[in-house]
């Protein structure tokens, strides 16, 4: 007889108009199995996005630095975004190939399944759907942030038999232990599990949980209310670990805050960094506060190895910031960008996020803004908004959205645009091509 999992980890599929992997790993997941690992119990992962499984149909396109793309199959869409001009996919194996890892691994005692974007809960569903094919009495619990966004939803359609919400501490913990006996396993290490999966291209790790900002259209407060930052000693270790046990070279933040408190938190580990001599990439792709971007904060990320920086810019109109975030002024972007210049950074590592598809927001603003941070060296980027149940924004977002957003986590897709009312494809897809052409031109130039 095979030996059989305790717990099987499951990463369920995206459904959606478009999915790539820049640094996207389930953290959350990872992190609570160290903690069942600790606790004595034997897990393994099934991945449904692994786009380096053996028998895919085709190997799926990797990137610098470990990022790619996962595999994908067209499928019909939902018949409530249907005025959506795009092609709808799944990302991730073929259901045939989901189950025959199940059948692979064998029937655990229990099955545990994050959740990310709201929008995705029908790659949730139906990774439940074939999870009961094959294991029809096995329990499912389900967590993360569809879950804990939208928890009523998930507990009526999502198929799961426990719906956890918020953070997994002692009391998720002890739920388990009632689902699940450990076997008294000794765990390999204490840090996420990132050695169950088939390849590491790269590490995603967090210095810090939460956020101490509230910005109107986030979510982090809901998700983890209580900022607090971990020990640096703890994080060097961490990374140390990856790199020499597995030769891991690209590491991504996942702070929503990594620059607050930078010389009680953030510098001691950069130092520690510096002076071992590891020959390093890392990567922000949670975007870093402006506004905290000193000479000393540049010149230290450069030194240690630092090669994406994204910031959070997201408008250079006033008015937008002083509604939503006032996070950042344009006197503090222009000081930063010298700042980043100075240090030795190029312009084609250093990119803003830009907002768009807010409430009654005009279009010609998000131009305008990315046509300004190229101008002054920094590649734009567009992030669509996401209307979030439960932040501040939301139902300002409702007030105006063309779909019911609180009949269904489906109209929260962010390439719907749901907050315009009417939208004009040809000039929103004016509007992306424009602004990778700018991105292309500041990669090359340095600007525009």
């Amino acid at each position: 007889m095979k030996d059989t999992p305790d717990i099987i980890l499951v990463n369920p599929w995206i459904y959606d108009f478009a999915a790539f992997d820049l640094w996207a790993r389930p953290l959350g997941l990872f992190i609570l199995g160290a903690k069942l690992r600790e606790a004595g119990y034997q897990i393994t992962l099934l991945d449904a996005l692994d786009p380096f499984y053996p028998s895919l149909p085709r190997k799926p396109r990797r990137r610098n630095f470990g990022t790619g793309h996962y595999f994908r199959q067209p499928i019909p869409k939902p018949s409530l975004l249907g005025d959506v001009p795009r092609n709808f996919a799944r990302y991730g194996l073929p259901p045939a190939l989901f189950q025959q890892e199940l059948r692979r691994i064998g029937r655990p005692q229990l099955i545990i399944m994050t959740s990310l974007m709201t929008y995705w809960y029908p790659g949730v569903i139906e990774a439940i759907r074939q999870i009961r094919k094959v294991f029809p009495h096995t329990p499912i619990l389900l967590g993360g942030v569809y879950a804990t966004l939208c928890p009523e939803h998930a507990r009526k359609y999502s198929g799961a038999d426990y719906v956890w919400v918020g953070e997994g501490g002692e009391q998720l913990l002890h739920l388990i232990k009632t689902l699940a006996r450990p076997r008294g396993t000794k765990s390999p290490h204490p840090f996420p599990v990132f050695d169950l999966q088939r390849q590491i291209p790269y590490v995603v790790l967090t210095t810090s949980y939460g956020c101490p900002f509230s910005c109107k259209y986030c979510a982090s407060r809901l998700l983890r209310p209580r900022f607090r930052q971990r020990d640096p000693e703890e994080i060097f270790q961490e990374i140390l670990f990856w790199h020499q046990k597995f030769g891991v070279k690209d590491f991504a933040f996942y702070d929503d805050a990594l620059l607050v408190n930078f010389q009680g938190h953030l510098a001691p580990l950069l130092e520690r960094i510096v002076s071992s001599g590891l020959k390093l990439r890392f990567h922000t792709p949670n975007a870093l506060h402006l506004r905290f971007l000193t000479k000393e904060v540049a010149l230290w990320l450069k030194q240690a190895g630092f090669v994406t920086l994204r910031f959070g810019l997201e408008s250079i109109d006033p008015k937008t910031h002083q509604n939503l975030d006032r996070k950042v002024q344009i006197e503090e972007f222009l000081q930063a960008m010298e700042y980043l210049k100075t240090a030795g950074f190029s312009s084609n590592q250093i990119g803003v996020y830009l907002l768009w598809g807010l409430p009654e927001q005009d279009l010609d603003e998000v131009w305008r803004s990315a046509l300004y941070a190229a101008q002054h060296g920094a590649q734009p980027f567009l992030a669509e908004y996401s209307p979030i149940p439960g932040t501040p924004l939301f139902s300002k977002a409702c007030s105006v959205a063309r779909y019911p957003l609180t009949q269904d986590p489906l109209f929260h897709n962010n390439s719907c645009f749901p907050c315009i009312r009417e939208p004009d494809w040809e000039k929103i897809e004016q509007i992306k091509l424009s602004v990778r052409k700018l991105r292309t031109r500041v990669s090359q130039l340095g600007t525009i």
